[in-house]
């Protein structure tokens, strides 16, 4: 990453990019208003009120917020958790946790990923609670704190069966034996991240919460006080499991409105947070036989109206939906025809009456009405509504409005 280091250099670097990218958003603003995202923060209140209807009444909520907020603005999404009476944030970096406190934000933030030797200082500046997921992480955060004379509150990260980041249950006894020798530690937590919660049937799913409770139990037994929270639900354990059994749960992407999977509709009423909207920038005719884009991938099979979109791949709109996406315009779904550029897309609207002009509006994604679903799309795409969010929230302007 790189941004955060040591003392006050690293802030004062990231400040200065702070401040140098508000200027250049401040001024790019008016020219690039052919193409948005409009951020419903509404949506995003009414769809963690439904999530906590979910959950016994004791739950707390840590809702992820990494990736800026899965491009729906980190600090914006924040600030309105924040009022909705959550208990924290999780993050994957300590740039975002700089910049959630430079917002003024004071609520616990958990660094969910691990984290790098050197961001120590910065995780005790920023009051970070760091998820500790391995042996190593372990001895490095004791080392630092018992060689500054700090305490530091963590929580700590068990594998069950997913393989990614944890502390393998034969590596348990060891954790516990530094714990033992560093009482400035202070254990406020156990975690771990279920692979298949979108799938409540797969053994997967049985066997690690069934694996967490043995190691919560062996760990509980060893005299840790101190620990408040169990956390294993992300947004498919807290819709399919009523959180799996935890006291704290992190919601990610159901908190923007996106299903982790299609049967999860069935269970709950979720709002799209993010739109995806543009105008038509041209209308050409084609005649039949005519190429349109590059490859050609489409050609018309007879004579065609197109209106072109400023839209491409370079603002995170997947060229893998070439020839095979869809718009919204005037109500009604139009498809895409041919490749998607990287700063074009072409939409079929031979049908519209009266014909479509330059400067009308086009709905790409979302709507109020979830007129084009971020799952629907995702899978044409063959990939994750995560993933779309995550490309165009880095690329695009946003709008707020919350009503």
């Amino acid at each position: 990453m790189g941004l955060l280091r040591f003392g006050k250099a690293g802030f004062s670097f990231w400040r200065l990019r702070v401040r140098l990218g508000g200027i250049l958003k401040r001024e790019a603003g008016p020219i690039r208003w052919s193409r948005w995202l409009e951020i419903d923060l509404g949506a995003l209140r009414a769809n963690l009120r439904a999530l906590k209807g979910l959950l016994p009444p004791e739950t707390a909520l840590l809702p992820v917020v990494k990736s800026e907020a899965y491009g729906h603005g980190l600090v914006e999404v924040a600030r309105v958790l924040a009022q909705e009476g959550v208990y924290g944030f999780g993050i994957s970096e300590p740039e975002e946790a700089f910049r959630l406190r430079r917002a003024g934000l004071a609520l616990p933030i958990l660094l969910l990923s691990g984290f790098e030797r050197h961001w120590l200082p910065e995780i005790v500046q920023l009051r970070l609670i760091p998820a500790v997921a391995s042996v190593k992480m372990l001895e490095a955060v004791a080392d630092f704190t018992r060689k500054k004379a700090l305490s530091l509150e963590i929580h700590l990260k068990l594998e069950t069966g997913m393989h990614r980041l944890g502390i393998a249950p034969q590596e348990v006894p060891r954790a516990l034996e530094i714990l033992k020798a560093n009482p400035q530690l202070q254990v406020t937590g156990l975690m771990t991240h279920l692979a298949a919660a979108e799938n409540p049937e797969d053994p997967l799913t049985r066997e690690q919460i069934a694996l967490f409770e043995e190691l919560k139990r062996k760990i509980l037994s060893q005299g840790l006080s101190g620990i408040r929270f169990f956390h294993l639900a992300n947004s498919g354990g807290i819709i399919f499991l009523r959180g799996a059994g935890g006291n704290l749960v992190r919601p990610g992407l159901s908190l923007y409105g996106a299903y982790p999977s299609f049967r999860a509709r069935a269970y709950v009423k979720l709002k799209p947070v993010m739109t995806l909207k543009a105008r038509v920038l041209e209308v050409k005719e084609v005649p039949a036989g005519g190429a349109v884009g590059y490859g050609p991938l489409y050609r018309a099979r007879k004579r065609e109206r197109l209106a072109l979109v400023p839209v491409g791949y370079d603002d995170g709109y997947p060229r893998a939906l070439s020839n095979k996406g869809f718009a919204v315009l005037r109500g009604q779904r139009v498809p895409l025809r041919g490749a998607v550029s990287m700063r074009t897309l072409a939409l079929g609207v031979s049908g519209l009456e009266p014909p479509v002009n330059p400067g009308e509006e086009v709905l790409l994604l979302g709507g109020p009405k979830e007129e084009v679903p971020a799952d629907e799309l995702a899978q044409l795409a063959g990939t994750i509504s995560y993933e779309l969010f995550c490309r165009l929230g880095k690329s695009l302007e946003r709008r707020y409005r919350d009503v």
